[in-house]
């Protein structure tokens, strides 16, 4: 029995053996290519990974360049407009300012030919006199003697000329 064990041993140590050198370096030469060809398709995916980040990087830098550009043109145009309304609007205040100029010197003209005329003891109206004074910023008492003045001329014509002239001092002129 020992012989014929012997021979199994021997019989299985040589199968072992050639499946060793016959099948095991088949498998080992396809598993390292299945592992090189897992490695190149890793670094295939890894390099187009990047390529696809630095694609996706220049466009964000691009879209936020383009939108910067068109803020600040947004702002340049609201800046002009801006600056052509308060431009328009400092026109027609200047506008509006020499018309308001212009009237108050045409007033002011016409008022004081009206009191110059007012002030001529020839063109002697008691009720413009009376207006002049009352309208004037003079204290109340000084008012008052004026009056009196304006209202003795209006009944006696020889004190007109005084009157006028009492009102004319008054008045600064």
């Amino acid at each position: 029995m020992n012989r014929n064990v012997i021979i199994a041993v021997i019989i299985a140590l040589a199968a072992a053996g050639y499946y060793e050198f016959k099948y095991k370096p088949a498998q080992m030469e396809k598993a390292a290519e299945a592992q090189k060809a897992a490695d190149d398709a890793a670094a295939a995916a890894a390099k187009k990974a990047a390529d696809d980040a630095a694609a996706a990087a220049k466009k964000a830098t691009d879209d936020a360049a383009a939108a910067t550009q068109k803020a600040a043109d947004d702002a340049a145009a609201a800046a002009k407009a801006a600056a052509d309304a308060a431009a328009a609007a400092a026109k027609k205040a200047a506008d509006d300012a020499t018309a308001a100029a212009g009237n108050a010197a045409n007033s002011a003209s016409t008022a004081m030919s009206d009191a110059m005329t007012a002030l001529d003891p020839a063109n002697f109206d008691a009720a413009k006199l009376t207006a002049m004074v009352e309208a004037s910023g003079l204290d109340d008492a000084t008012k008052g003697a004026l009056k009196t003045a304006i209202a003795n001329a209006a009944t006696d014509p020889t004190k007109v000329a005084d009157a006028v002239a009492q009102v004319k001092k008054a008045l600064g002129m």
